[in-house]
């Protein structure tokens, strides 16, 4: 498959685009480092490194994800959970799939210099930069690979080609739920292209084994609320693409949709364009946006970047299918221009999209450190963070470290030179984690007097301290990694009261910092009550 592949470009020109490549790979991996697993993905880590069915059939988002499961759980058991950056590789692999096949595609309409300037818009697609730089979407890209292949290998010659059209389709549908849509297209291409004797089973076969699992595994998350909004979901989907390609705002979307659908009327009507291929790329495109608006109109993220992914290849394919008649000199010349546009209009997503990530992983591994040194203490169904990462739960994460033999986690050294919002994070999860206790306010013993330190932050001393002001009523927080105290543990200490704080064991167990929280109040602490 592969040689047959590279033999569709010339060597030149398959040299430039394994340059293209490589540079591709080297941006991703330069803007992306230092990071871990990221939100969905902590499903896997927490639910999929066992080795029994449902590690590999349970769907994910109603989708089933056979092959991503596999890839997991397969590099949970070889690299682990420490290696990061391996993830990371088979994500900008699958992307690296999926370009090269859209190149392929296009060379065969529009030959190599359209393929080449199209292609490097799809492999620098700013707009579908979530799924290049997660590598958690190898699902979306597996599947979207796979129908790719798919049509290739139906107009393809060489042997076996049905059968090849036919695992593709697999791969499609066993990556994520975008191969239902993939199914459909394919079936109206061969249904139009009256080759059904021949290449039913191409459709057929993937399909019956899709029903045998969706008969003990599938769910639908298609919710009837979603039927009134769909058509209008399904339109500013479309109209997102189209403004996507160019950077542009949704408003030029609008303007966009209406002279592309002119231009379809205009070449299949007037010009008698009607091939199978567009109607099964005209299909995939409608299907998919439909099912995305049933199952997701209620979050209402028709120009989220993972669904962009998907629609901007087949907006292309869909345009080269109009215009492959087109004089191809001038052609040309409009797709370098389009394509120059769609890079620039993108790269600033890639640095943008990249720090964010970044900056979620070092939160995330930060509070890891902190569940792992308190994990003789910590509750077992204790989530660190229940936005970034709502599937970690103690008891769970415990299992798989064990398991793996590995740890996500930041060092001690790496903690201290973090930021200072991923610092704050530290002392939140200490704090929730019952680091530090604190009695009721009692009556003060009258110790803050002279000779005993008052200020407005003062370091406490030993694993209990009482904690009062010369100053009247206070409010007190307490940080230890932070520039600032967290927001979790605040107490009020009335005048004349005081209070005692435990400290049990933790990260920098001796670096706990109490702070008047009250303008022009200081606190003062007991020398010594242990």
């Amino acid at each position: 498959m592969t040689l047959d592949l590279t033999k569709k470009i010339r060597p030149s020109a398959g040299l430039i685009w394994g340059i293209l490549c490589l540079l591709a790979i080297l941006k991703f991996a330069s803007i992306s480092r230092d990071r871990t697993f990221q939100y969905d993905e902590w499903n896997f880590v927490m639910n999929r490194w066992q080795f029994n069915p449902d590690t590999f059939l349970q769907p994910h988002n109603s989708h089933l994800s056979l092959f991503p499961a596999t890839i997991y759980w397969a590099l949970f058991h070889i690299v682990g959970l420490s290696h990061y950056g391996v993830y990371q590789m088979i994500g900008y692999l699958s992307h690296i799939l999926v370009a090269s096949v859209f190149v392929v595609l296009i060379k065969t309409r529009l030959g190599e210099t359209s393929a080449i300037a199209l292609g490097t818009a799809i492999l620098f697609l700013g707009a579908g930069i979530e799924n290049i730089l997660w590598p958690f979407q190898i699902g979306v890209m597996s599947s979207l690979a796979g129908y790719l292949l798919a049509i290739y290998f139906l107009e393809s010659s060489i042997n076996k080609n049905q059968l090849l059209a036919m695992l593709a389709l697999m791969l499609s549908l066993g990556s994520a739920g975008l191969g239902v849509a993939a199914v459909a297209a394919v079936a109206i291409e061969i249904l139009i292209s009256q080759r059904v004797r021949k290449s039913w089973w191409v459709v057929v076969a993937p399909t019956a084994i899709w029903l045998i699992w969706y008969s003990q595994y599938g769910v639908s998350d298609i919710r009837s609320n979603n039927f009134s909004v769909a058509l209008r979901y399904v339109n500013e989907s479309f109209a997102g693409t189209l403004s996507e390609i160019f950077g542009l705002s949704i408003g030029w979307g609008f303007i966009f949709e209406i002279l592309f659908v002119s231009t379809i009327i205009y070449f299949t009507f007037f010009k008698k364009i009607v091939t199978p291929r567009l109607v099964g790329l005209l299909t995939m495109l409608f299907v998919n946006w439909c099912f995305t608006a049933l199952s997701r109109a209620q979050n209402w993220v028709p120009q989220s970047s993972r669904y962009l992914y998907i629609s901007i290849p087949i907006i292309f394919l869909i345009c080269v299918e109009l215009s492959k008649s087109l004089p191809r000199p001038q052609l040309n010349v409009a797709v370098v221009i389009i394509s120059i546009w769609s890079i620039t209009a993108g790269w600033a997503h890639f640095e943008s999209h990249a720090t964010w990530l970044r900056d979620w992983s070092s939160d995330v591994r930060a509070e890891l450190s902190v569940l792992e040194s308190r994990r003789h203490f910590v509750d077992r169904d204790y989530q660190p963070d229940p936005i970034r990462a709502p599937d970690i739960i103690t008891n769970k994460y415990f299992a798989a470290l064990r398991e793996l033999k590995s740890s996500p986690a930041l060092d001690m050294a790496e903690l201290r030179t973090s930021s200072a919002a991923t610092r704050t994070e530290v002392d939140r999860v200490l704090l929730e984690t019952d680091v530090l206790t604190i009695t009721q306010p009692e009556e003060s013993s009258s110790f803050c007097k002279a000779g005993v330190s008052a200020s407005d932050f003062l370091t406490l001393a030993g694993t209990s301290t009482a904690i009062a002001s010369p100053d009247g009523d206070i409010e007190i927080g307490f940080r230890n990694f932070g520039d600032s105290p967290s927001s979790v543990l605040k107490t009020l200490i009335p005048g004349g009261s005081q209070v005692t704080v435990t400290t049990s064991s933790s990260l920098n167990q001796d670096m706990w910092i109490v702070t008047s929280l009250t303008p022009n109040k200081r606190v003062c602490l007991a020398p010594d009550l242990d």
